[in-house]
């Protein structure tokens, strides 16, 4: 309401259509991301909705926010075209902002546990058979739409956290959006054919130059852990502090492709950056080729905490 009019909101209908078994759960399980984490750093849906087609494939209705401010990307490329530059001050207040969505996602113990998702299904029935079930033993992400454990209990990994994928919310804190990568951390990779599954999975669903190594390399018996997570928000905030991704600038200033800089850690700095060493060794530690080497989401926050005091 401004000045005593009611003005209408505006809203974002995002559609999923679903031909398979696969797909409905997929949409199904980011319907519960959309509820599962309450942080103002997070997007959350306002109302979803599940209908039937009469070919028998199914399409998911989700209601976002509309967020008005834009992307961190859309920010980034105004600055690039307008030629201003962004303070360390604002990217460190952005980068605790990201990084305390991040953590909802990560550490079970930072959310609000007993959320019950809402989901408007209508007439058509979504409870699944002991045959649909089996089919989805080997896909290549574990459906926790379907686990019987307790979401509050289980890390998450958003798996593609990019400039594009954090909005501004109208107070103009960072909201990690786009909540169709993320499920549950810590996936072991069991067979040949969850492995293939998991590459064509990478393939369709995460952003190259923000991909952490270790996606792009898998292995059986290999474990994905948060920390996929750590790798991608080093590459966004270098991109927030020098309007490319690390990566990209790598290819373009000697040529080497983008997968090879990344598999082997290959990236650096411009010269006579404005911002501080200090800042620039938190970009260091999340791109690290080890992930072990990487800072958990906490060490992180507590880093760029550091900065900002």
């Amino acid at each position: 309401m401004e000045n005593g009019i009611i003005t209408p909101e505006m809203y974002a209908l995002k559609k999923i259509i679903c031909p398979s078994v696969e797909s409905i759960s997929n949409g199904m399980r980011e319907i519960e991301n959309y509820k599962r984490f309450q942080s103002p750093y997070v997007i959350q849906s306002i109302d979803s909705q599940v209908t039937q087609e009469k070919n028998g494939s199914k399409i998911i209705y989700i209601i976002l926010p509309y967020y008005s401010l834009g992307s961190l990307q859309d920010s980034i490329n105004r600055r690039l075209l307008e030629g201003t530059f962004i303070s360390e001050a604002e990217c460190v207040r952005i980068m605790l902002g990201v990084t305390r969505g991040l953590l909802c996602l990560h550490d079970p113990a930072s959310r609000q546990d007993n959320i019950t998702p809402r989901v408007n299904v209508d007439a058509v029935s979504m409870t699944y058979s002991d045959e649909t079930a089996m089919l989805l033993e080997d896909t290549p992400l574990e459906m926790d739409v379907l686990s019987s454990g307790s979401a509050g209990s289980i890390a998450y990994a958003h798996r593609d956290i990019t400039p594009s994928n954090i909005l501004y919310s109208s107070e103009g804190l960072p909201v990690i959006a786009d909540l169709g990568s993320c499920s549950q951390a810590d996936i072991r990779i069991g067979s040949r054919n969850q492995l293939s599954e998991l590459q064509e999975w990478v393939n369709d669903n995460c952003t190259l130059p923000y991909t952490a190594p270790e996606l792009l390399n898998l292995k059986l018996n290999q474990i994905l852990s948060c920390k996929v997570d750590i790798w991608s928000m080093g590459c966004t905030f270098y991109t927030l502090m020098f309007g490319i991704s690390p990566f990209e600038r790598e290819e373009q200033i000697h040529g080497a492709s983008i997968t090879y800089a990344i598999n082997t850690g290959k990236y650096s700095f411009p010269r006579n950056s404005r911002f501080s060493e200090a800042l620039l060794n938190v970009i260091k530690k999340c791109i690290q080729v080890d992930p072990i080497q990487r800072p958990t989401t906490s060490q992180l926050l507590n880093l760029l905490q550091d900065l900002d005091s």
